[in-house]
């Protein structure tokens, strides 16, 4: 596709632009979704794991005015989506309405902050996966020298 561009010019912004895009979704997926509690059990064996609560636990929601509905693309409402996945994105702020109430009669927990404070808990969430690897074991095997991360890093051809 990039390649049918006339001109390298137009081939340059279009990667640019097609991958600022990608980016901003890439974001709003990690920190909607690698800052939450991860599910490792036999799925819905009990009441503290049944099929909404387990939906609530692994993603969270990002706070913003609904003016910056249209930054998001509906993306800030993954609690939402994950519950009602077909629905449309231009409903999920009314769905949220209904939710938001419904856990806090239910004493669920609803987690929703805004973008920065989002983005702050995915660098601490990152930070202490990274220290945990650390103390499994990785340096036991050599640390990061000679696994398929280091091999992609240092590639060469």
């Amino acid at each position: 596709l990039v390649s049918s561009l006339p001109t390298w010019s137009l081939r340059l912004q279009w990667l640019l632009v097609s991958h600022a895009l990608a980016g901003v979704l890439h974001v709003q997926i990690c920190i909607s979704h690698f800052t939450m509690s991860t599910y490792h059990d036999r799925a819905y064996s009990g009441h503290d794991d049944d099929w909404f609560r387990m939906q609530l636990a692994t993603t969270m929601n990002v706070w913003c005015p609904r003016w910056m509905d249209w930054a998001h693309g509906g993306l800030q409402f993954q609690i939402e989506h994950h519950l009602f996945p077909r629905l449309p994105r231009h409903n999920l702020r009314e769905a949220r309405s209904l939710v938001k109430p419904f856990c806090s009669v239910h004493n669920v927990h609803y987690h929703e902050v805004p973008f920065l404070s989002a983005n702050a808990e995915l660098v601490r969430g990152l930070r202490d996966a990274a220290g945990r690897c650390r103390r499994m074991g990785l340096e036991a095997v050599g640390g990061l020298k000679g696994t398929q991360i280091w091999e992609g890093l240092n590639a060469e051809g």
